[in-house]
């Protein structure tokens, strides 16, 4: 399908480098565009209300059945399934529901097919608004999200943060407790800003009274929302039960190797924040025994059903769980042997194995194969069966945007991720030849020698938690009249949850790189641990796994010797924090009335890590990490670089054409190191940097 909303390109520099010059380029919405993100943002608001639409929609939209309608859509065949299923059984918000379960999984199929074929922009706004007045509301948010992603109409269009479409997966009871408080008390005593009932709550994290564990202590990471909402996209930007579409085939992006790639980072990061609060390693887990990671979210439901705690000390081999335990025992056989038979030593083999563990749709054999990743999320939420399907209660294990607060993911993931390694063994050792750079050589690293962190106030708008009244008459306020319906008596309210999060100052990097010739070269940097928890020297044999990539870039070697200037603004994953859904209407209104230039760009794009977390917080007298630079001949893609996508407004999901070069993700450190004398070369330059952390009265600007 072809877009067609036409937009005005504007190109801003924002930074030299070193002859280069980043840029971030913007485009301008125009009154098509305006007009569909105004009805993506009516959509997201107050989720469990169907009745408190500011906007008037035509009688059409609320008597629209899409069964009666099936000349409207492609491919209306690969519906009938989906339309016999929801008239036979609906699936309404008095059940929870979770993608993991195979029945749940055939109505968000089902859905996703349901927006994506609709033939026009008309079709697909009476689609999307029949779904949102009758069908579950979490299946709802979660299908409508992904063909935001995947439709090209929609390219470019914003949707609002998850965390603040769906607040009740990021922001504890209390807080939401309190949010209620002040709407069931008419807003009593809460100045007005700009005619905007504004409130602002301090919102804790899951540890704000006690620890349950040592891994609790640092909840600050395990709970960010930007965190958590960027693991969250990536699974519905790869969705396990689809291979995408035509114009979208997901294994294009090597989607196996980069599920792999994810969680090892996920690993790497999470255990340079270990480091940071004298933690060790992350423990692998045993399904057999005890586990010792206890966890208490703090999260409950809209309909008031707390997530459900986990004691230390947790046993997850019983009754409920033998099932499970059993496919994971037979899988993990048949994937081990499979991984010994292994005589090749590609890209491709590695791709096949991250799609056979998460068994995605295109794994080698979903039958033979189960998924591993599946498996292990039923043991981890423990059979504690609720409703009429016999299905266990999801918690939030269960759930993409609620995974990573639970130190056990990490547990459980280091078991998955395992068996890459397990497959890194049947391949040869990298030798010396094939680190080098022949001709090239860095000669120098300038950068500081010290880093800083600090903890800074982040606020979320989570007006969405707490339900409004039906529409007023009297609409004395601009917002509320063009469509925001987070009001009380006509005037907008916005509530926000305001937490501490982890912050770094800014800072840059110089590489001082001499070539006896003019030729194009891949930068790579990371960041990895120098010394355990005990400080003690960790040997790179023991540490290659460790090691966070945080730039990956193109560069232009003149010959004799280039200066390559780099600040940490423009890292190539890491993204600013969200607009928050309140300001987002405002920008909207102002450019459907004004002069107002609605830009829509990537500095916040979905597909990127917040750039918040880039940095491991360190310590106050400093905890020494070492950086690891890397001068590569570059190679070349099979398709380059942004073809068939504007990557301007788009991630470019399934069009093989999203990574800078055909390097296998993670290399150098992508196969085991055994010795480690390999690793000098002229071309690889390892730099210690001391990080202090600098608490909330020290840090000044």
């Amino acid at each position: 399908m072809k877009s067609f909303t036409a937009l005005a390109v504007l190109s801003v520099a924002l930074l030299a480098l070193g002859g280069h010059a980043k840029h971030i380029e913007s485009k301008v919405a125009d009154k098509d565009f305006l007009g569909k993100q105004k009805f993506v943002f009516d959509m997201m608001q107050h989720i469990y209300q169907d009745d408190v639409f500011v906007t008037e929609y035509p009688a059409s939209y609320a008597d629209y059945k899409p069964w009666a309608h099936v000349g409207d859509y492609n491919h209306p065949e690969l519906l009938e399934h989906f339309f016999e299923l929801w008239q036979h059984h609906p699936f309404h918000d008095d059940q929870v529901f979770s993608v993991m379960y195979e029945r749940h999984e055939e109505y968000a199929i089902g859905l996703v097919r349901l927006f994506y074929f609709a033939k026009n922009w008309e079709t697909f706004q009476h689609a999307v608004f029949w779904a949102r007045q009758h069908v579950n509301k979490q299946l709802f948010v979660y299908a409508f999200t992904v063909v935001t992603i995947a439709r090209d109409d929609m390219q470019g269009i914003i949707l609002p943060a998850q965390y603040e479409i769906h607040p009740w997966s990021f922001f504890g009871a209390q807080t939401l407790e309190m949010a209620e408080h002040y709407k069931m008390h008419g807003f009593h005593h809460v100045k007005k800003m700009d005619n905007i009932y504004n409130v602002v709550l301090k919102s804790n994290y899951s540890n704000h009274y006690s620890n349950l564990n040592y891994d609790h202590e640092v909840a600050y990471f395990l709970e960010d929302v930007g965190f958590n909402s960027f693991y969250y996209y990536y699974n519905l930007d790869y969705p396990f039960w689809t291979k995408g579409s035509e114009h979208h085939v997901l294994n294009k992006d090597r989607r196996g190797e980069l599920y792999l790639y994810t969680h090892w980072q996920l690993l790497a990061r999470w255990y340079l924040e270990r480091l940071s609060n004298d933690l060790g390693e992350v423990p692998t887990f045993n399904m057999y025994e005890p586990v010792a990671t206890g966890y208490y979210s703090g999260l409950r439901s809209y309909s008031g059903v707390h997530d459900w705690h986990r004691d230390n000390h947790h046993n997850f081999y019983h009754d409920d769980n033998i099932e499970h335990i059993q496919d994971v025992e037979l899988y993990t056989q048949r994937l081990m042997d499979w991984i010994h038979k292994n005589e090749k030593f590609d890209v491709e083999v590695i791709n096949q194995l991250g799609n056979i563990i998460q068994g995605n749709a295109d794994s080698i054999d979903k039958k033979f194969y189960g998924s591993l990743d599946k498996e292990y999320r039923h043991i981890v939420n423990g059979g504690h069966q609720v409703g009429k399907h016999y299905e266990s209660y999801p918690g939030h294990f269960m759930h993409y945007e609620t995974s990573l607060r639970d130190p056990l993911f990490y547990e459980v993931y280091k078991n998955l991720v395992g068996h890459y390694w397990h497959l890194m063994e049947t391949f040869p050792e990298y030798k010396k030849h094939d680190y080098e750079f022949e001709g090239v050589k860095i000669d120098a690293v300038h950068m500081p020698e010290s880093l800083t962190t600090y903890f800074e106030y982040f606020d979320s708008d989570i007006s969405n938690a707490v339900n409004v009244e039906p529409v007023v008459e009297d609409k004395h306020d601009n917002l509320y009249s063009f469509g925001r319906n987070s009001h009380y008596n006509g005037v907008s309210y916005v509530i926000k949850a305001r937490q501490h999060r982890l912050n770094h100052k800014p800072f840059e990097f110089t590489l001082d790189v001499s070539a006896d010739k003019a030729q194009d070269a891949i930068v790579k940097v990371f960041i990895g641990p120098k010394h355990d928890e005990y400080g003690h020297i960790i040997p790179l044999e023991h540490n290659y796994q460790n090691f966070f990539e945080l730039d990956h870039f193109k560069v232009h070697l003149d010959a004799g010797v280039t200066h390559i200037k780099r600040n940490s603004g423009d890292f190539f994953i890491w993204v600013n924090d969200r607009t928050t859904y309140l300001e987002l209407y405002q920008k909207l209104m102002d450019a459907s009335v004004s002069d107002y230039k609605f830009k829509l760009d990537q500095s916040e794009a979905h597909c990127g890590v917040p750039n918040r977390m880039m940095l491991p917080k360190g310590k106050k007298g400093g905890q020494v990490y070492q950086f690891f630079y890397m001068v590569y001949p570059f190679h070349e893609t099979e398709v380059a670089q942004y073809t068939g996508y504007d990557p301007i407004i788009s991630c470019g999901i399934g069009h093989g054409s999203r990574y800078v070069d055909a390097l296998p993700f993670g290399f150098p450190f992508n196969r085991p190191i055994k010795h480690d004398y390999y690793f000098d070369v002229h071309n690889f330059k390892f730099f210690d940097v001391k990080i202090f952390h600098r608490d909330e009265n020290t840090n000044v600007a």
